[in-house]
């Protein structure tokens, strides 16, 4: 179940899940989360008025890091089991949820920080690579924080 780099295989085709663990959610998957880092971050290059080549490069480079530090993590399986689990609490379910959009845009901002080694994009100025950082961060949390709208109802 686990490989070299202590990733929890992502295939959960005729796998058995642990007691507890839940297989990820429709809508809340590593791609789905590296979509909305990537829309939020995007944004950004566009408003720019940044070469579309660029772009590309930079997006790519950013779901290259993402990508592992999710499966490290075991993200879309924490995010799926935290949500479904029952709670005593219900109130206890809401804190989960802020926690996990609170950890794990964190752990975008780090990804996304390091996709910039070697970037052309670090020629820019400091505040245009804190609001490409900080929007690929936030386009994980809010899409995480969103599980608790009351119109949210994701396909388990």
């Amino acid at each position: 179940m686990t490989e070299k780099n202590d990733a929890y295989s992502c295939d959960t085709r005729g796998m058995k899940l642990p007691d507890g663990v839940f297989p990820p959610m429709q809508g809340y998957t590593h791609e789905d989360l590296i979509s909305a880092a990537a829309a939020r971050a995007e944004a950004v290059l566009t408003k720019d008025g940044m070469d579309p080549t660029l772009i590309r490069e930079s997006l790519l480079a950013m779901a290259n890091y993402l990508k592992p530090a999710f499966e490290t993590q075991n993200v879309e399986y924490q995010i799926s089991t935290w949500y479904q689990k029952p709670y005593a609490d219900p109130a206890d379910r809401g804190r989960s949820v802020a926690d996990m959009a609170e950890t794990f845009g964190a752990l975008a901002v780090r990804a996304t920080t390091e996709s910039l080694r070697g970037s052309a994009l670090l020629d820019k100025d400091w505040d245009f690579i804190r609001e490409y950082i900080s929007n690929a961060g936030d386009g994980v949390h809010d899409l995480i924080a969103g599980l608790e709208r009351p119109d949210a109802t994701p396909d388990v």
